[in-house]
């Protein structure tokens, strides 16, 4: 689904896409749709093809304002924490990194933002502070509802924001408020989908953004009511974009967007398959009615109708129509180079800050069962060759990744770049055994080697590294392509874990 409709990307900046209005048929106006951001300011840099980062982000939302119509960006979901309860050491890093990104929306122009659970669970001091430093409107801090009305082109838009748990009540009276002084009305949630599509619901609604999912795809959009509820993926990922054609007021919003199509497309042709293939079936066995097997026929008809009608115009040129596309942003998505400069100098206060707090934090201490930590340069004597092999490996060299970045005091990156973190006798931030224990050495793969180290004839190591040790950093979040059998391929070579080549 992603590569199809990164094909799409192009004729969307364009302003058309199949099927859809061009040249001076410009829209109405745009909404630019993200949920649930959970404070991420960028992706994990190991990732084959990493989706997201703001600065992608920002570059996307510069060059939809550069298009032929009105940008209503919004945002709802949980917004700048991706964690209710902060562990206190992640404290300090977290608010950095939710101060940065409310500096990086208040550049980015953002109409509207609804926090969500996660964000709205942070210390109110500490929330206020971050909502008071820029100008961007939280909604529905003080109440169920609240709204934004402003101007977008030729329209009047009233914005809802929905407080999570909210009473559809509440929305309702707010919504029937806004709507007579408004032409469209957004409603923003963060919620399951029953909540949702009960907003969506609601008369005088026109769009639902829904936050609160943790999906990681992005969703068509769907009809609740009258209403088109939308959808985006999670941090930062991609965007949706919707080009919003409003004709006559009070009239119903249709779907006209190709991701629908295409999407409907392949449900119906799934269940026209499978149903055609059971009627096949049934009529094979003899086994089923006659009087059934119509029903089945006649559904089947149906099906086929309604599959066929997808590839017809749904509205007359008058009407009121929506056209969605999700647009990722994938590795090589261009850069807003004022926002990926303030990410790097964000990277620098952080990684400078961090050594200072966790300058005096040590590894828990060994308990009399525990294995000490030697570091990988005392195991090159009896392994020579192992260790120059490693030397010039990815995981020899991946403390250093981090240094050039100034990320390697960065508590998101730190773990996966060094050995033995947090185990006893190991490292941490910033204690690591004089540079011992930087980069992903033997002991993180063989396991402690200090009893080794002091007797290897009578103390072995693990030698077959378990999939259970390799997930732990080359996870879907780190490793998109990690596979055990492919990866330990890679790495049992000659001098290290097969004989070495004679000359």
């Amino acid at each position: 689904m992603r590569c199809f409709l990164a094909v799409l990307t192009l004729a969307l900046s364009l302003g058309c896409s199949r099927g859809q209005p061009a040249g001076k048929d410009a829209p109405s106006f745009r909404m630019a749709v993200v949920t649930d951001l959970k404070g991420y300011l960028e992706p994990c840099g190991c990732t084959s093809n990493p989706l997201g980062g703001i600065d992608r982000l920002a570059a996307q939302i510069r060059t939809l304002r550069e298009g032929p119509a009105p940008v209503v960006f919004l945002i709802a979901g949980d917004v700048l924490f991706d964690t209710a309860e902060l562990e206190s050491v992640r404290v300090d890093q977290a608010n950095r990194n939710a101060k940065t990104l409310v500096e990086i929306l208040e550049r980015l122009e953002v109409t509207a933002i609804l926090p969500g659970r996660r964000d709205r669970a942070q210390p109110p001091k500490a929330l206020e502070v971050l909502r008071r430093a820029a100008s961007v409107r939280w909604l529905a801090m003080e109440s169920d509802a609240d709204v934004l009305q402003t101007e977008v082109g030729r329209l009047r838009l009233a914005i809802v924001g929905a407080r999570p748990g909210a009473e559809r009540d509440a929305v309702a009276a707010a919504v029937g408020a806004a709507r007579g002084q408004a032409d469209v009305a957004v409603v923003l949630v963060d919620g399951s989908r029953r909540d949702a599509n009960r907003m969506g619901a609601i008369d005088g609604v026109d769009f639902v953004l829904q936050g609160g999912l943790d999906e990681d795809d992005p969703i068509p959009p769907h009809q609740a009511g009258k209403a088109w509820v939308l959808h985006a993926s999670r941090q930062g990922q991609g965007l949706t974009v919707v080009n919003v054609y409003q004709k006559k007021n009070d009239h119903p919003f249709v779907d006209r967007s190709e991701w629908s199509r295409a999407e409907r497309g392949g449900r119906l042709d799934r269940q026209i398959g499978d149903l055609s293939a059971k009627i096949t079936a049934w009529e094979k066995s003899g086994e089923v009615a006659a009087a059934d097997l119509e029903a089945q026929r006649a559904r089947l008809a149906e099906l086929k109708k309604e599959r066929q009608a997808l590839d017809a115009p749904t509205i007359p040129a008058d009407g009121n129509a929506l056209f969605a596309t999700w647009i990722p942003l994938p590795k090589k998505a261009p850069k807003d180079p004022q926002v990926e400069k303030l990410m790097r100098e964000h990277a620098k206060v952080v990684n400078d800050a961090n050594r200072v707090a966790f300058a005096d934090l040590k590894p828990p201490p060994l308990g009399p069962d525990d294995v000490g930590y030697v570091g990988s340069p005392a195991c090159s004597g009896c392994h020579e060759k192992a260790f120059a092999w490693w030397r010039n490996h990815a995981h020899g060299v991946a403390y250093l990744t981090l240094q050039k970045l100034n990320k390697q005091f960065n508590l998101d990156c730190v773990g996966c770049h060094v050995t033995g973190y947090e185990q006893p006798g190991g490292s941490t931030v910033t204690h690591n055994l004089n540079g011992t224990l930087t980069n992903v050495g033997c002991e993180s793969c063989h396991g402690p080697g200090a009893a080794h180290a002091n007797d290897p004839e009578k103390v072995g190591i693990l030698r077959d590294t378990p999939r259970s040790t390799c997930v732990v950093c080359h996870n879907a979040q780190h490793s998109d392509l990690f596979d055990y059998d492919a990866y330990r391929r890679v790495l049992v070579v000659p001098g290290h874990g097969l004989p070495p080549i004679t000359p």
